[in-house]
């Protein structure tokens, strides 16, 4: 993603909100209010994008009626999270970039909260409380660790109380970055288009340049994420194949440790030869996939490999349960 020329206004608590929109009317019309009322405890700059990516229902005139303040870009052709994103953050004009998805309700504190972390030049993203009620999780607190030759982050407990801390990677579903920085890695990388593991990454690449991502329990906000595309099995079966084949083009990407990279690879390749007896055909077809982009994922290796200072034993040892 290039840096627009001047983007970037020297105003050191200035907030630029970006809000990616796909069929969100109904989400709109429930959680914008609660980010407004936050701006409005809010005694910084602050603009509010919102990047709608060729919504068929209502939305555009829900923004333009109700929300008049935000600024409305609308992508020519749908194109997933991650690009959505991306359009939203080129535009935004101030040094901290918190994006927020629809079906996120926020406390009046947020910003302020979020905000107070980014004196410290090793920052780069930080994330509230995010309770997801429905699975009694808190998303904003993500665990480190590494089983069968793959990273894994797991969430909290929702009525767990825990203090802030490293986190192995900050959530897309609300999370605050350090604009220069997250421009520095060039954005979401759209290798991972349309959704999953792009939030993942971006953190992931940050921690390698020594860029940390914290968890500020201070402030809370909701996630109502759509349980649908589990109830429909079509759905849930292509939602399977887009994870599996971005774990492992993220694992391909990122992994640089000898031993990592070993039991990864074996791990594949044992999963490879029993798959078929449990007619798990999903990790083939995601295998599949993430091989046929075997030319863009070692371009995006090579362009990593000069600025990483932490390997990922560091990385994991850092963000692990203590």
């Amino acid at each position: 993603m290039k840096e627009p020329m001047d983007s970037i206004v020297n105003t050191a608590n200035g907030i630029s909100i970006v809000i990616p929109n796909y069929n969100g009317e109904s989400l709109l019309r429930d959680n914008l209010p609660s980010v407004f009322a936050a701006i409005a405890q809010w005694h910084g700059s602050v603009e509010v994008i919102i990047v709608d990516d060729c919504s068929t229902d209502d939305s555009c005139n829900i923004v333009r009626n109700m929300f008049p303040k935000a600024r409305l870009l609308v992508n020519s052709q749908n194109v997933g999270f991650s690009k959505t994103c991306n359009a939203g953050m080129t535009m935004a004009r101030f040094p901290i970039l918190l994006c927020i998805n629809t079906d996120v309700r926020v406390e009046t504190n947020l910003l302020t909260s979020l905000a107070s972390h980014f004196e410290d030049p090793e920052l780069f993203a930080v994330t509230p409380r995010i309770i997801v009620e429905r699975e009694g999780k808190n998303q904003g607190a993500v665990i480190a660790a590494y089983r069968r030759g793959f990273i894994r982050g797991g969430f909290v407990g929702m009525n767990e109380d825990l203090p802030s801390r490293e986190n192995l990677y900050a959530i897309g579903a609300c999370v605050a970055y350090d604009a220069q920085k997250f421009r520095a890695l060039g954005g979401y990388s759209e290798i991972y288009s349309p959704f999953i593991f792009e939030d993942v990454d971006i953190s992931y690449r940050a921690w390698k340049r020594g860029w940390k991502s914290i968890y500020e329990p201070a402030a809370t906000v909701w996630h109502y994420s759509n349980a649908t595309i589990y109830r429909d099995k079509t759905k849930h079966r292509w939602h399977q194949v887009i994870y599996f084949r971005n774990r492992f083009i993220f694992h391909w990407i990122n992994l640089s440790d000898p031993a990592f990279v070993l039991k990864n690879i074996l791990i594949i390749l044992f999963r490879l030869s029993v798959s078929f007896l449990w007619l798990n055909f999903t990790y083939y077809k995601a295998f599949w996939e993430a091989a046929k982009k075997w030319r863009s994922i070692w371009a995006l290796r090579k362009m990593e490999k000069p600025y990483r200072l932490l390997s990922d034993k560091d990385i994991l040892t850092r963000t692990a349960r203590r």
